[in-house]
Formats: structure tokens, C-alpha cells, sequence
């Protein structure tokens, strides 16, 4: 096999690295290998700008510490606190400092990948990906033919490239729907500078409600709904709003869910972000992971140690969402006990955001809610016991 496909490396253009779709993950690793000199070629099936159904609450730290330039023309909106809902109660937590954001996955994207200095090729849809003892061969959907001797698949929860290198054959999948809402000023008003949790809707998942400049993002995920559940939820919590939510278009998109150390990597492919399976079992967000595994991928193949990438993503990464597949696992069945226990609390809002912004992993977040939640309950007892 490797010999019949060695004939087409005459006419194959020839790169150090290809990137299959240029989401966070695979524009951070175009970024960085291009900034070290590598000869960089990003294949994106979508022409840019492209609509990603994503909330896009992101740290403005985690930004500042990864890369050398500003993002602030294109944040949407800064975020100051945030709102929790259940039962009919709504709980408000105020943030410290302004170090979350909202941003357009189309910006986001696009912003990183111009500031790389690689070949971009849009509108080219990956067929066939083929791995030999010294090279990586892809085939185009349109016939074209490249060869590199790294492949990054940053392909999303239902990778081509997993599929051919023959990694995550057992990958779990949540389920997501967002609606972008047109919003009067008023709306806008009423939901801007927060973050909007909305729990006990749907089992085993949880609704959102996202500022951005001038629009609001509303979707809904959950690990196993029935079929239509989305869609009848999220319709009944647009009209619990008084959202229009006729008049807007709703996107899906599937979830990968870690739930468990696999295969990312073999001697020539690495997976990022979504196509690695690296998103949060609890809350779904992944533009965190799929960034910090970019990096991680170019360090890598920076280093001729393609080897090292599953171990680091399993040490940065992994180790902390297993954890989190615990955190979600009581959180989803037990939601009510969760929230009384403290998750609307400073505290363990703070510990959250500080996660989101990598500066603790979730077992730092799991010993500041250890901590922290005992003093929450004293607190309450003392308050009822005022009354």
C-alpha cells in the first residue's frame, strides 16, 4: 500500500505540516508552527466566515497568556457576572475584574488564523487521509492530492481524519442547538455583561443565554435527549423569555464527551480539540482545549516528538476532564442538592472562572468546592436562624 501510494510524491505539493479545518485548534497550531519557520498548509472545507453554533465564553487571560497580540477588536461582549437559574429561582454571582468574554467563533477563528503565516485553502473538503512509514498523503474531495510529513486533524467531533488514522472509535456525543436572537434594547439590556446558566430544563444538560454586541446567543445541550427534545425545549424557554425565536435560524452541532484516556495520536497524525475528544464533560465548553491542544500538537512536532503529545494533553488536559466526568456525573443527577451545596456561590463561581481561564484544573476546583461549601451552608444556617 505504502509503495502504490509513494507514486503520486512527484507532482504532490509537499509540506512540513497539514491542517485539516482551521477551528481554534487547528488555527493555533498553524500559528505557531508558522511563527517557528514551518511550511504550513490549512485545509478548511468552509469559506471564511463561516457560523459555528458555539456560546463563545471564553478567558481574556487564557488569550493574553497563549498569544502575542490582541483580541479586543473582536470581542462581543465583557462579561461581569454570572446568572443562574433553577426551579424558578435565579441566582446572581458578580465577577471580579472584566476577564470574560463573548465572541463570534467566526471571528474568533478567522482572527487567529490570519495572524499565521500559513497556507490557507478554503473551501476544500478532506476525502482520504493516508499515513505511510514516512509521510502523510490527502486526497481532496475536488482530486487535489498533498503530502506532508505531519497531519493535525482539527476536524471536529466527527473527524475524517480519526476515521482513516483509525483513532476514538468509541467516542461519546452530546447533543447542541443554538438560536443567534435578534434582541431589542431592552433585551440586550436586560441580558448584557452576564452569563445566563439555565439548569433543570432538560436532564443531563443545561440551556445558555450568551450577550454578544448586538444580538444574544440561546442554545441548549444535553448528553442523551429523545429525539426532537432540543428543539420542543428550546422553544419553551424562547417563549419563557419572550424570545422570537421563529425568526431565527437554529444550528446544531454534535458534543464529544471525554469520559476517558484514548487514542489521539499515531506516528504521523495528532488530533486537536474536537476531534480529540477534548471538551468538558460538564459544561460543554471546549474552545479552552482546543486551543491549549494546538499548542501542545506544534510544541510537538516543533520538536520532532510527536510521540509526547498524547502524554502531555493526557498530563494538561485529560487528567483534569476525568475528573470533571465526576463533577457532572453527581452535578446532572442530582442538580437541586449541586446548587444548595454552593455552585451559585462566589466562591465556586470564582473557582469556575478560574478554570476558564487555565489558571486551576478541575481538582483545584473540586478542593475549593470541598472547601468552600461547608462555609456556604454555615452561612445559610446562620441566615435562616436569623429569621
Amino acid at each position: 500500500m505504502a509503495a502504490t501510494e509513494r507514486k503520486f510524491s512527484p507532482v504532490a505539493p509537499s509540506y512540513d505540516v497539514i491542517i485539516v479545518v482551521a477551528g481554534p485548534g487547528g488555527a493555533t497550531a498553524a500559528y505557531f508552527l508558522g511563527e517557528a519557520g514551518k511550511k504550513v498548509l490549512v485545509l478548511e472545507k468552509e469559506i471564511f466566515p463561516r457560523y459555528k453554533a458555539c456560546g463563545g465564553g471564553l478567558s481574556a487571560d487564557l488569550l493574553a497568556k497563549t498569544f502575542p497580540f490582541s483580541f479586543e477588536s473582536i470581542i462581543e461582549n465583557q462579561i461581569k457576572e454570572i446568572v443562574y437559574a433553577f426551579g424558578g429561582r435565579i441566582f446572581r454571582v458578580p465577577l471580579r475584574g472584566q476577564a470574560v468574554r463573548t465572541v463570534m467563533r467566526a471571528d474568533l477563528d478567522a482572527y487567529i488564523l490570519a495572524h499565521s503565516r500559513a497556507e490557507v485553502r478554503q473551501g476544500i473538503s478532506v476525502r482520504k487521509v493516508t499515513e505511510t512509514p514516512d509521510r502523510l498523503i490527502v486526497r481532496t474531495v475536488g482530486g487535489e492530492v498533498f503530502e506532508a510529513s505531519y497531519l493535525i486533524g482539527a476536524d471536529g467531533a466527527n473527524s475524517v481524519v480519526a476515521r482513516d488514522a483509525g483513532l476514538r472509535h468509541g467516542k461519546k456525543m452530546a447533543v447542541a442547538l443554538e438560536a443567534e436572537l435578534s434582541a431589542s434594547k431592552a433585551e440586550l439590556h436586560q441580558f448584557s455583561s452576564a452569563l445566563w446558566f439555565l439548569f433543570g430544563d432538560i436532564r443531563f444538560g443545561y440551556a445558555w443565554i450568551f450577550p454578544k454586541k448586538n444580538h444574544l446567543s440561546l442554545g441548549i445541550a444535553a448528553l442523551r435527549p429523545n429525539r426532537g427534545e432540543l428543539q420542543k425545549k428550546l422553544a419553551q424557554i424562547a417563549a419563557n423569555f419572550g424570545f422570537a425565536l421563529k425568526a431565527s435560524q437554529i444550528k446544531g452541532h454534535p458534543i464529544p464527551i471525554y469520559t476517558h484516556k484514548e487514542s489521539i495520536s499515531t506516528a504521523r497524525v495528532l488530533l486537536v480539540g474536537d476531534a480529540a475528544g477534548l471538551v468538558d464533560p460538564f459544561s460543554g465548553e471546549g474552545i479552552r482545549f482546543a486551543i491549549k491542544s494546538g499548542q501542545l500538537a506544534a510544541q510537538a512536532l516543533l520538536a520532532d516528538q510527536p510521540s509526547s503529545y498524547p502524554v502531555g494533553v493526557h498530563k494538561q488536559i485529560g487528567f483534569s476532564l476525568q475528573l470533571g466526568l465526576a463533577v457532572a456525573w453527581f452535578f446532572y443527577r442530582f442538580p437541586g442538592l449541586s446548587l444548595a451545596l454552593g455552585i451559585p456561590s462566589q466562591v465556586v463561581t470564582q473557582a469556575f472562572m478560574d478554570m476558564l481561564g487555565d489558571r486551576i484544573s478541575y481538582w483545584g476546583f473540586a478542593f475549593r468546592m470541598i472547601v468552600g461549601s461547608p462555609l456556604i451552608l454555615i452561612n445559610k444556617a446562620r441566615q435562616i436562624l436569623a429569621f
